[in-house]
């Protein structure tokens, strides 16, 4: 401790005073490597404890996702909730009390270091420098010759000042000394003890958090010993579990016939596959055990089949259903099980006829209503219908694929028809490549309808077979599946035969553009007016562009007949811009691209070019900046094309997404009042509670606009929301979505409502 004896004898800088000086500053080395390790330990303190709020802040996430695991038992999630707010307040306490620790501990002590500690090192080094000048004046003023009486008195003069600069020094420094040894004590205790009151807070609350839980725990203490009670239960009713297995045995459940059988395959290898079989509604259907929810028909009408066994079959307990047009093998696995299908088979095929009796029995006697077997029979006639109406279009008389005879699948995405074969290869490419349909027995809507009609092998494979030469090893009706398969794959999706778009043809030209489709007649003569109207406009059109000789128009070499073959459906398509002309707006060639070839043909309405779009690759997510980050879908909705906007989005373009200003493509139809666009983003769950920049959403604007029939499909639609969070939902608005889907439109969208109630059949 530097004392105030200390200064006289710094000013004769005596051995005293060195000696003292050396202690003290031994001292100081001490304290300052102790310190060094405070600040050591105290920063490896605070990081594990931040590692360890970190880990329980993870685990309370954790402990939050593993409450969704109960979300239909309202008393358990309450209980998860609870602990995990009490497990974030803990951590947000511990946070407070490193803080607390970082400041008072780690900043005060760093700063002592840094500032004082380091401040008396300088002194030091000053020190030692002045005292090492006075010591050479001393040496020199003592070396002086007595005859030179110049030299001494230069000597004398600076040793007087070296000596005065050193006695300064020197109480400089002893300054320093006791000013830190003073100030040492106030900071190590001050930052010591504003810690320890952290530390008392910290407990404090935590104190006060584990009293407030006291009553949750002791409740959730005595759930727990009545769940206990619950397992013990339930573990003593199923200790007779295995006794089931006997009583099954004796004992079939009642219900519906079901169970697994093999089925054989319709493929060139004839492959058994286990599936899970069940007799409903008088069809016969079948599922995987795991990773389908629904059941997939193999027979839709029983009365049209019979069951025998299979006596020529090489494996035991077979047995066929067989139709006017296909058989299908299947085997038991027992002898029991064997007869036990058969008899159920048998009865449920005398059911349906007895049943279909009884219809038309009640139908006799009931003038004024239709028996189910009479719609049935009209729903029949209406697929043969639409089937043979589009095996009609271009090329759809034949797979597309490998060119079979009479397809009756369809790939409603890619626009095609396909055979069986071809079908199942498609169905193995996942839905994301093609979604497959029968065109005999699913249900088709209309703008589905729509989009095939507009498409066609020919046109579908004018561009995905542009490139296709004698090399290549294509599909036939008679070849083996794994040619098939691999032809398909190169076809669809790795896209081997699809031409680049090349714009070096097309350079002479400075602009290009997309030429509009719109089909309105639908008998011939109208047809004919319409096809020689449309080859007037070309002709028109092609004069000016050979005069001009600007502007590329794109998707001539795609356009389909001008003929619908889909007579039952109004083939007008609600688009509402431009249609005094023949293009949409242009663009210079430099920008020319599959993405941008897709925005501009689906303002459009061209499918055939949007097709050839998406085979170049075009990018579904694209939002154009120079539009407003308007997507593919917005162009479809501005065209007021139903059938554009249903082909993006059995292609997997997005449906909610929005543009600059927060239009999503259900705020844009809504705005220009397009009912029959706004019942198909609906269908497709669109979400109308998005908001735009303004903080409106769909229904706001239907509402603002006076849109009686928009307004009510969106309130329909958010009490379908409501009542499937409640009780699972209905059919009501499904089917009152599929008959706005029937009505007919004008140009701008609104339905048209007959004035007679007779609805056209076709």
């Amino acid at each position: 401790m530097v004392t105030s004896d200390m200064l006289p004898e710094a000013l004769r800088d005596s051995p005293k005073f060195r000696a003292q000086l050396g202690k003290e500053e031994a001292e100081i080395e001490t304290l300052e490597s102790k310190l060094e390790r405070i600040l050591k330990t105290c920063g490896v303190m605070v990081d594990s404890g931040k590692t360890f709020v970190q880990h329980q802040t993870l685990f309370a996430n954790a402990l939050w996702d593993l409450s969704s695991c109960f979300s239909s038992d309202v008393e358990t999630l309450s209980k998860f909730n609870r602990i995990i707010q009490a497990l974030k307040e803990m951590a947000k306490f511990q946070t407070i009390l490193l803080d607390q620790a970082s400041r008072t501990i780690l900043t005060t002590i760093s700063n002592f270091l840094k500032e004082d500690v380091k401040g008396v090192w300088d002194s030091r080094q000053h020190f030692d420098k002045v005292s090492s000048e006075f010591d050479g004046a001393v040496s020199k003023h003592a070396q002086a010759p007595k005859n030179k009486p110049l030299e001494i008195e230069q000597a004398t003069g600076i040793l007087q000042a070296t000596a005065t600069c050193f006695r300064h020094t020197a109480m400089d420094h002893v300054y320093a000394l006791s000013m830190l040894q003073s100030k040492q004590k106030l900071v190590i205790l001050g930052c010591l003890s504003s810690y320890m009151q952290a530390n008392v807070t910290y407990f404090h609350q935590g104190s006060d958090l584990c009293e407030s839980l006291q009553t949750f725990l002791r409740k959730l203490n005595d759930d727990l010993s009545d769940l206990q009670k619950g397992s013990k239960e339930v573990e003593k009713t199923l200790t007779t579990r295995h006794a089931l297995v006997n009583q099954m045995e004796e004992n079939p459940l009642a219900g519906p016939m079901q169970g697994y059988l093999f089925k054989r395959t319709s493929n060139a290898f004839k492959s058994w596959h286990r599936r899970w079989f069940l007799l409903k509604d008088n069809q016969l259907v079948y599922r995987k055990r795991t990773g389908e929810d629904s059941y997939t028909v193999m027979e839709e009408d029983l009365r049209l089949c019979t069951v025998k066994p299979a006596m020529d079959s090489e494996r035991r307990f077979c047995f066929e259903v067989v139709t006017p047009t296909r058989s299908h093998m299947l085997q038991a696995d027992s002898d029991e099980t064997f007869q036990n299908w058969i008899s159920a088979l048998q009865q449920a095929i005398s059911a349906a006829h007895n049943q279909s009796c009884e219809n038309i029995r009640g139908s006799s006697s009931d003038s004024g209503g239709l028996c189910k077997n009479t719609e049935d029979s009209s729903n029949n006639n209406r697929k043969t219908k639409i089937w043979e109406q589009l095996a009609r279009i271009p090329g759809n008389e034949l797979c597309c694929d490998c060119k079979s005879p009479e397809p009756r699948w369809a790939s409603i995405n890619l626009g095609v028809t396909l055979c069986i074969d071809c079908s199942g290869v498609h169905r193995s490419l996942g839905v994301h490549y093609s979604k497959v349909r029968s065109l005999t027995l699913d249900a088709w809507e209309p703008e589905i309808l729509k989009v095939m009609a507009e498409l066609g092998n020919e046109i579908v494979n004018k561009i995905y077979e542009a490139k296709i030469d004698a090399t290549v090893a294509v599909a036939t009706p008679t070849c083996n599946s794994l040619v098939r398969e691999a032809y398909i794959r190169r076809k669809w999706v790795n896209k081997d035969f699809v031409a680049p778009l090349s714009i070096s043809p097309l350079r002479p030209k400075r602009k290009w553009s997309v030429r509009k489709v719109r089909r309105r007649a639908k008998s011939m003569e109208n047809n004919q007016k319409h096809k020689s109207l449309k080859e007037e406009g070309r002709a028109s059109s092609c004069q000016e562009e050979s005069s001009e000789a600007e502007v590329a128009v794109l998707g001539d070499d795609l356009s389909s007949v001008a003929t619908s073959p889909l007579e039952e459906l109004n083939s007008d398509d609600d688009s509402t811009d431009g249609e005094d002309n023949v293009t949409v707006d242009e663009e210079d060639i430099s920008k020319l691209s599959p993405t941008r070839l897709l925005h501009k043909a689906s303002k459009a309405h061209n499918i055939p070019v949007m097709c050839h779009a998406f085979a170049l690759g075009a990018n579904k997510l694209w939002a154009d900046p120079e539009q407003g980050n308007r997507t593919h879908l917005h162009q479809a909705i501005i065209s007021g094309s139903v059938m554009a906007c249903e082909y993006l989005l059995l292609n997997g373009v997005p449906i909610n997404v929005q543009d600059a200003i927060g239009n999503t493509p259900l705020h844009l139809a809504t705005q220009m009042g397009h009912t029959s666009q706004v019942c198909l983003l609906l269908k497709h769950r669109a979400d109308q509670h998005i908001k735009d920049d303004a903080g409106v959403d769909a229904l706001d604007t239907a509402i603002r606009l006076a849109n009686a029939d928009i307004v009510t499909l969106l309130r329909l639609g958010r009490l379908n929301e409501e009542m499937k969070v409640e009780s699972g939902g209905d059919e009501t608005f499904d089917l009152i979505v599929r008959d706005f889907s029937q009505l007919s439109f004008d140009s701008n969208g609104k339905v048209v409502r007959p004035e007679s109630s007779d609805t056209p059949n076709g």
